[in-house]
């Protein structure tokens, strides 16, 4: 009996796990197909003068100063087909931030744009008393209207939030954890059976006791 309830709360909590996996992957899909919908491209970058870059989007134009960068990451990666590689940039400012891989036709000025900051071509550049979780509230990508950037945050947040909860439920499904501890319960042994096994024993003793 006892071993039918363990093995049916087992099968309970495995489906729940399951309905909170797939749940998550559907909640993970959505937040990503909102936030690829509220994206905006950057069409082309153009230089006005060595202090003043406009930034052309496919939501308008957007004027940005060196002095308004305050952050740029810089990473490598492999084209998937040829195996060359690829640098992107990110640089984050007052306005959002600004996306740019050496592939695209404006790499070069949006490399221009990097250096008039960063004279030594570092992984992680950053403004002084300036950190990450000080440029957050900028992580939307240039130009994207101000109505809709409360939009990408919660959909970030609820990408985040999806992620998450499906690793845990994830987790207690590949290794199930036992909601009732194991209690090791030793069985009695009757005072009549102990009689019972020590008789035969003790009437042996005494017939050769009386043999002598």
């Amino acid at each position: 009996m006892i071993a039918k309830r363990s093995v049916k709360k087992r099968l309970v909590r495995e489906q729940i796990a399951a309905d909170v996996i797939i749940f998550c992957l559907g909640t993970l899909l959505v937040s990503v197909l909102a936030i690829r919908l509220l994206d905006v491209g950057i069409v082309s970058i153009k230089e006005v003068d060595s202090n003043l870059y406009t930034i052309v989007t496919e939501r308008g134009q957007i004027n940005v100063a060196p002095a308004e960068i305050l952050r740029i990451e810089q990473t490598f990666t492999k084209t998937a087909l040829t195996g060359h590689p690829v640098e992107l940039d990110k640089i984050y400012t007052d306005k959002g931030f600004i996306y740019v891989s050496s592939q695209d036709s404006f790499a070069a000025l949006g490399r221009k744009l990097v250096n008039r900051v960063d004279y030594q071509g570092l992984p992680v550049w950053e403004r002084p008393n300036t950190s990450l979780q000080s440029v957050q509230p900028y992580a939307y990508a240039i130009g994207t209207p101000a109505g809709q950037i409360p939009w990408v945050f919660f959909f970030l947040t609820l990408q985040y939030w999806s992620m998450s909860v499906g690793g845990i439920a994830l987790t207690v499904l590949i290794f199930p954890l036992r909601w009732e501890g194991s209690k090791t319960t030793s069985v009695p042994v009757p005072a009549s059976s102990e009689q019972e096994f020590f008789a035969p024993a003790q009437d042996e003793k005494k017939v050769s006791a009386i043999a002598k």
